[in-house]
């Protein structure tokens, strides 16, 4: 990606970051994929002169999650049901108020770079990796969370008839500095 050197930050007044749960099992039909705004973040890129040697951090404040739509399903997700999801999100999956990204390593490769690092979930460190973009004026992002990897159940209802499934999607996107 091609940055000027120095520090930049990023979060929701630049940017945004958007987690996508996907539902599975014999009655997804009656659930819904969700579609997560995460309203709290912060990310920091250090550009190098050489970007190789570039580093980020990220962290996400898990009591922002607000889900903005609910896709499928067989009646409409409601108010009550977004507020159950989050209830649900904060106090029986992700019970740590905050997730974390640390980069170990900067692949740059034209306008796109492979970001490796440690993610922090629910106190538990793995790694992870971030495909990052540069479009038009803009950073985008995308990576994978496959919650067991953290300890983490994913959520189930109706006798684990309805799931989530196990990755979950998020996807970033800032302005990047003129």
């Amino acid at each position: 990606m091609s940055i000027n050197p120095g520090t930049y930050e990023f979060g929701p007044h630049n940017g945004k970051m958007v987690v996508k749960v996907f539902r599975e099992g014999m009655a997804k039909k009656a659930g819904h994929d969700l579609i997560i705004d995460v309203n709290s973040w912060k990310a920091t890129a250090t550009i190098a002169e050489n970007p190789a040697e570039s580093t980020f951090t990220a962290t996400a404040d898990v009591g922002s999650f607000t889900v903005r739509e609910g896709v499928g399903g067989v009646k409409p997700l409601s108010e009550g049901d977004k507020n159950d999801i989050k209830k649900n999100t904060t106090q029986k999956i992700l019970t740590s108020p905050e997730i974390s990204f640390t980069s170990t390593s900067v692949q740059p490769n034209g306008d796109a770079a492979t970001i490796t690092g440690d993610m922090r979930i629910m106190g538990k460190t793995a790694p992870a990796t971030i495909k990052l973009s540069q479009e038009g004026g803009k950073a985008k992002g995308n990576f994978s969370v496959v919650q067991s990897n953290w300890g983490i159940k994913p959520f189930q209802a109706m006798m684990g008839a309805l799931k989530v499934r196990d990755q979950v999607d998020i996807e970033l996107e800032a302005d990047l500095p003129s």
